[in-house]
Parts: structure tokens; sequence; C-alpha cells
């Protein structure tokens, strides 16, 4: 997540203020380390009437669910994550609609730890549920499991951006 925010904010500087990439990309990472971003975005919570502590002590402010169990996974490399799928146990749990007009639950959903090209050793946590029941955190933890793929040898992961908007068009 840090190597993705860092690549998004630096590609903003960039285009908003020029010079270099990797000096924006520096500039990121200083708001980063300083906890300069961290205050910024408590200003931005307060100001749409939430609660700025969630940036510091995000459990002192977030619901808990009642259930939580660790997603133990197979051995091998993890080649693929249909992520639909994912998201599908998520809303199963409450974290999503399943229809127009459902509540939304706060303290559940999919914690998933892995990414695709990692090494996984056989019962180590690759995601965790948060469940309102143990029925549902049990179905979660199946659903997560059918929703990856995992091989022998190793696998090349993806690139974490793909491209720019107008970069691959030629265009900037």
């Amino acid at each position: 997540m840090r190597e993705l925010s860092v690549a998004f904010a630096a590609e903003a500087l960039w285009v908003l203020e020029g010079g270099d990439r990797s000096g924006a990309s520096m500039r990121a990472e200083r708001a980063l380390d300083s906890g300069a971003a961290a205050e910024r975005f408590a200003k931005m919570i307060e100001a749409q009437g939430g609660d700025p502590k969630v940036v510091e002590d995000p459990w002192a402010v977030l619901p808990r669910a009642a259930v939580r169990r660790d997603v133990p996974g197979p051995s091998g490399y993890l080649a693929a994550v249909r992520a639909e799928e994912l998201g599908r146990a998520a809303a199963a749990l409450g974290a999503g609609r399943m229809k127009k007009g459902d509540a939304i639950d706060p303290a559940v959903g999919i914690e998933f730890l892995a990414k695709v090209g990692d090494r996984l050793e056989g019962g180590d946590t690759i995601a965790i549920v948060h469940a309102r029941t143990d029925d549902q955190a049990s179905d979660a933890q199946r659903r997560v499991l059918e929703a990856i793929e995992v091989v022998a040898e190793p696998v090349q992961p993806p690139p974490l951006v793909y491209d720019w908007y107008g970069e691959s068009a030629g265009g900037s």
C-alpha cells in the first residue's frame, strides 16, 4: 500500500509541478515518514465531519467484528487472486451490498495479506476474516481459498502500476 501511495502521490506531484519523477517520489516518501501526510489526512477527515483520531488509533474509533479468523494458506507460489470473488465473499459478510438498500457493516471484511508472486509456506496466514458469526467466518475462509491459485513454480508478480493516463497511447 505504501509503494502504491508513493507512486500515485509522486505522479500527481510530477504532473502538477513538473520536475523529475524521482524527486517527486522522494517528497512523497518524506511526507509519509515525517507524519505530515497523516496530519493532513486527519484534517481532511475532520473537515468532513469524521473523527481525526482514526488516523492514530483506528480501533479506538472503528467497530470490531465479534469473530476474527486467520485463513491458513497452502504451500507454493501465489499465481492469481480472483479479486471479484474476494469482494463477493466480503459482501456476504456485510462489508458490501448484496442488493440495493442493504446496510454495510464497517466491522466486517477480509484483510488479504499475500501478493501474487509470494512464496507461501503451508499454514501461513494469507488472509484474516472479520465476521459477526462463526458460520460467516467459516464460509468466508472457504471462499478466500477458492479465490486463489497456487502453483509449484515461482511466479513473476504483476507490475504495481501498468501505465499512467495518456502514456500508453503515446500521449503525455
